[in-house]
């Protein structure tokens, strides 16, 4: 009976595993009738992406990674000095005429503040002009998952970028990214060569043609940085800093003396009385025949039983 109870625990532990990862085996490949047109989506070797020379500049970071081994980190490290600078990565990738494109990416944030931005932006290097998906403040907050749409960028030849603005003041902002994929479902999925040969070319410097989706009003358009060659287009803008408050100092409180009152002496206590020689109190008397009545009877049973 033991015998047969350790298979069966046995036979329910390699399910259980199965359930566990055959559907996490199945994601490492793109669904049916789709291809990753990225390369190196995972960061794990980095040889495809490009980090722009900046005062700042990312790197591949090993500590934190959504999977595999490495992510990438853009902004300023916690403990960096805190500057007004973009920091981004990109890819050249060719895009095929499929009917749809699916841009789907990991990122996590530290710290940062309203004057801080994290952005996606999207650089067709045939038009010479950029689109902006993603443009936020770089919070802080743990992996999440986004999901754009690159649909319209079908055919072309585009540098896929991510980035962070840091304003200078408050919090340093920066960005983990991880589990990278261009998805191309549908049509023609064959990805064409790419038109330039490497993807160490310097991006154009043109000034993005569109604003962010996000933006609020009042809120500046996104510019390219002075320092664009050879960085990727980046929305830098010039961030309206609160005036600093004055801080108002309240009165400190004068404490006023308070008299003491003089207690009396405490009472000398008196020595207790010793109880008096004599019979005992008429409370205990009843209680002392309730226990010799019934010594008695107790003593009675005894003798009646051994008789």
């Amino acid at each position: 009976m033991t015998h047969f109870r350790s298979i069966l625990v046995a036979i329910i532990l390699i399910i259980t595993l199965s359930l566990l990862l055959v559907p996490a085996m199945a994601q490492d490949g793109p669904p049916a009738g789709c291809t990753y047109v990225e390369k190196d989506g995972g960061f794990e070797t980095g040889e495809a992406w490009e980090f722009a020379e900046t005062s700042a500049p990312g790197f591949f970071d090993a500590a934190i990674a959504h999977s595999g081994k490495q992510s990438a980190f853009v902004g300023i490290a916690a403990t960096a000095e805190n500057q007004e600078v973009d920091t981004t990565i990109w890819q050249e990738m060719q895009l095929p005429a499929a009917e749809t494109i699916t841009l789907t990416a990991w990122m996590r944030s530290q710290a940062g503040d309203e004057n801080d931005k994290r952005y996606v932006v999207i650089w067709d290097l045939e038009a010479d002009e950029s689109t902006v998906l993603l443009y936020e403040p770089a919070l802080e907050q743990d992996w999440q998952e986004s999901t754009l749409d690159l649909t319209a960028f079908a055919g072309k030849n585009i540098l896929l970028v991510f980035g962070v603005h840091n304003d200078g003041a408050g919090e340093k902002a920066g960005m983990w990214v991880d589990d990278v994929h261009v998805t191309a479902c549908g049509g023609d999925i064959s990805i064409p060569p790419t038109a330039t040969a490497t993807p160490t070319q310097a991006p154009p410097t043109s000034t993005p043609t569109k604003a962010p989706p996000t933006a609020t009003p009042g809120q500046p358009e996104p510019l390219t940085p002075p320092t664009a060659t050879p960085l990727p287009p980046t929305p830098a803008f010039e961030p309206t800093r609160p005036p600093t408050a004055t801080p108002t100092l309240k009165p400190e409180k004068t404490q006023t003396a308070v008299s003491t009152p003089k207690l009396p002496p405490p009472p000398t206590p008196e020595p207790p009385k010793r109880p008096e020689k004599g019979l005992p109190d008429n409370n205990a008397l009843p209680l002392l025949a309730a226990i010799i009545l019934s010594g008695i009877i107790a003593i009675a049973a005894i003798t009646i039983k051994l008789r």
